[in-house]
């Protein structure tokens, strides 16, 4: 895999940024906080765009920015950080999401204690999530995707609802438990590069050139794989997710559904896909038949919900399922689907759930029955969740349209069987996200609750705005997204198919 060194440290900038700013956060007087979190997540959301500016879309394939600095040379381990399509659209996902996560968070009526440590939790996060999606290295790897669940462990913990300490002690259990699993393969798979080539090495580049005999590739991939399903999640590893969503702050939910879910996605995808082709290949089946259940499951539980955050938690479990089967029918339009189906979601789910906190903070409940009717006094806030909604459930023009009706298109080239389950997956997805339309919009409940409702306006309508816009953007111009990333997942398919 060729790389491209760095001109200027975008990358490192770009994570040291958010933490400078949380030193600065606690030095300075709380009156400061706020001001220091937005103008250094808007720093980094600049940085990105103009990493997207310069980015090369011709050599998508290739790992651009890169650095390298060495932290154990006598493992070889390497800070090794840089860019490739795949990479890129993950890290510019995780500076929109954090800085519209940071900018509702400012008039968020939930959070009025503990201000300094509430924006360090993001902006900690923010930069672990960048070490994630930019990590060429696994140990590296592995260490910034242990440490994105210490600061949402506090954020849901110390900010959230009234089961809170309950739900983040599941998610960190769920989360580090699933690790070790990985951490075990990460020993496994240099051992073996030691073994086929005389040396250690945690190199993604260099990994991929390892050999394995055929059993102990199985058991690698499945090391790897209930690590990041877990985080996905994709059933029956999910339990943790509507428990952490369902209690965590707003901006805790916003972040984890749209940005740390697609952990596991992006890393299914990176390392299960890349380093163990013929496991994966002879898995596929399983792993398809995996996901057309998540989908099928999740929606089901998400229609039977009385609490909407719960509502939108198991929608994402539904999404993720589109994900991972798109991803495992390893054909050009399923890796295209998958990806741009996590972006998607990501924008999507964000939105739901800063719908939910909003209406929140109108009734003070995030029961279903309560809400019945709830926006139909506030026209703005009204176009804004019929407009997400309906990009969610992928109706043309709205950012799943495609995610939804690629995985369509890749699975009828197996079957047509396979294609209607995928169909019958889409059509689950719109009924639920009706339903949610049908509570919010057609139902009636006392007017006089409701008519003194203020809309929308300020930091909140801004947060929105930074979501619907690309949302808009992946509906009508998906072409600009395929062209960051196709070059990568080309090479991982030529990967697979052997010709690399």
């Amino acid at each position: 895999m060729e790389v491209l060194k760095a001109g200027f440290p975008f990358v490192t900038v770009s994570m040291a940024v958010p933490v400078l700013a949380s030193i600065l956060v606690f030095l300075l007087p709380e009156r400061f906080t706020k001001f220091i979190a937005s103008t250094a997540s808007f720093t980094v959301f600049l940085l990105s765009l103009v990493v997207l500016y310069l980015f090369d879309y011709s050599r998508s394939g290739t790992v651009q920015f890169y650095e390298e600095y060495f932290i154990l040379e006598e493992l070889n381990v390497k800070l090794s950080l840089g860019l490739d399509g795949l990479s890129l659209l993950m890290f510019f996902l995780t500076t929109l999401v954090s800085l519209v996560a940071v900018v509702w968070s400012v008039k968020d009526r939930q959070i009025n204690t503990r201000l300094k440590e509430y924006f360090t939790v993001f902006l900690l996060t923010e930069s672990f999530l960048i070490g994630v999606f930019a990590s060429f290295d696994l140990i590296v790897f592995y260490a910034f995707y242990e440490l994105t669940l210490v600061p949402m462990l506090f954020a849901i913990g110390v900010w959230g609802y009234k089961l809170r300490l309950y739900s983040a002690y599941k998610f960190f259990i769920y989360i580090f438990v699933s690790s070790l699993f990985l951490l075990l393969g990460i020993a496994a798979v240099a051992t073996q590069h030691y073994l086929n080539f005389g040396s250690f090495s945690f190199s993604y580049f260099d990994l991929l050139r390892n050999s394995y005999p055929s059993g102990l590739e199985i058991f690698l991939f499945l090391l790897f794989f209930i690590a990041f399903a877990v985080k996905t999640p994709v059933v029956p590893f999910h339990t943790w997710l509507p428990d952490a969503h369902g209690e965590a702050p707003t901006a805790g939910s916003v972040v984890l559904a749209a940005v740390l879910l697609k952990m596991g996605t992006y890393a299914l995808l990176r390392f299960n896909l890349g380093l163990f082709p013929e496991a994966t290949l002879k898995l596929m089946p399983f792993l398809v038949a995996l996901g057309l259940i998540t989908i099928i499951y999740a929606s089901w539980m998400t229609i039977v919900q009385n609490n909407v955050k719960r509502f939108v938690a198991y929608s994402s479990v539904s999404h993720m399922g589109f994900v991972v089967t798109a991803m495992f029918l390893l054909n050009h339009e399923g890796l295209r689907a998958s990806v741009i189906e996590m972006f998607a979601h990501g924008m999507t789910s964000a939105s739901l759930f800063m719908i939910a906190g909003f209406i929140y903070n109108r009734l003070h409940t995030f029961n279903m029955e309560s809400l019945r009717g709830s926006v139909r006094f506030m026209p703005l806030f009204a176009v804004i969740t019929a407009s997400t909604a309906f990009a969610a459930m992928g109706l043309p023009g709205g950012s799943s349209f495609w995610g939804k009706f690629l995985t369509m298109l890749s699975a009828k080239e197996y079957s047509y069987l396979l294609a209607l389950l995928v169909l019958i997956g889409g059509f689950f997805s719109a009924a639920y996200l009706l339903y949610l339309l049908k509570t919010l919009f057609l139902d009636v409940r006392e007017e006089g609750i409701l008519i003194h409702f203020q809309d929308i306006r300020g930091f909140k309508f801004a947060a929105f705005l930074l979501l619907l816009l690309p949302i808009l953007a992946v509906g009508f111009l998906p072409h600009l997204f395929f062209a960051m990333f196709d070059g990568s997942i080309n090479f991982i398919l030529k990967h697979l198919v052997g010709l690399e």
